[in-house]
C-alpha cells in the first residue's frame, strides 16, 4: 500500500482560466505517477433536494468537489521511496494553498489534517447544533479525533 495525501475542498462556481492552469501546471509537475486531481461534479443533483440545514451536510451548493493528491513509496518496507517523501508533501501542499482562491469547504470524510477554521469547512452553520446533538449522545467524546466535533458545554 502506498502513502497517499489529499486535499479535500468543494467549488461553488466553474473554474476560471487561472484556476485550469494551476491544476495543469501542478499536474505537469507531479512527483509520482500516482498524484492526481480527483473531482465529482455535483451540479443540480439529489444533494440539492434536502434542505439547507435538514442534515449535517452543509455543500448541497457545490458545483463539485475536488481532491488534489499524491501516493508514493510503500507502506511497511523500508527506505520506500524516502527520497520523495518531502517532495510529495511539499507538492501537495503547495498545490491545495494554489487552489485556495478558487475552492472553499471541505469534506470530513478527507479531512485535511491540519486544517484552520475545519469547523466551519466541514459543517458550515451546521456545527452549533451538531455539538449540541453530539452532548446529548456522547457527552463523554468517546467518539472523537483531532478535528471532530466536540460536544456543547452546556
Amino acid at each position: 500500500m502506498r502513502t497517499k495525501r489529499f486535499f479535500s475542498q468543494f467549488t461553488r462556481e466553474p473554474f476560471p482560466e487561472k484556476a485550469i492552469s494551476v491544476v495543469r501546471e501542478f499536474m505537469e509537475k507531479s512527483p509520482s505517477p500516482d498524484s492526481n486531481f480527483f473531482t465529482q461534479a455535483f451540479g443540480r443533483g439529489a444533494q440539492r433536494q434536502e434542505p439547507f440545514g435538514g442534515a449535517a451536510f452543509p455543500h448541497r451548493d457545490a458545483l463539485f468537489y475536488s481532491e488534489p493528491g499524491v501516493g508514493w513509496g510503500t507502506r511497511g518496507e523500508p527506505n520506500s521511496d524516502q527520497a520523495i517523501t518531502p517532495i510529495a508533501q511539499t507538492w501537495i501542499a503547495e498545490f491545495s494553498q494554489a487552489l485556495r482562491p478558487y475552492v472553499n469547504g471541505a469534506y470530513v470524510n478527507v479531512p485535511n489534517i491540519g486544517m484552520a477554521e475545519w469547523e466551519t469547512a466541514y459543517w458550515g452553520r451546521n456545527f452549533s447544533r451538531l455539538r449540541k446533538i453530539k452532548a446529548k449522545y456522547d457527552p463523554y467524546n468517546v467518539f472523537q479525533y483531532e478535528q471532530s466535533i466536540p460536544p456543547a458545554t452546556h
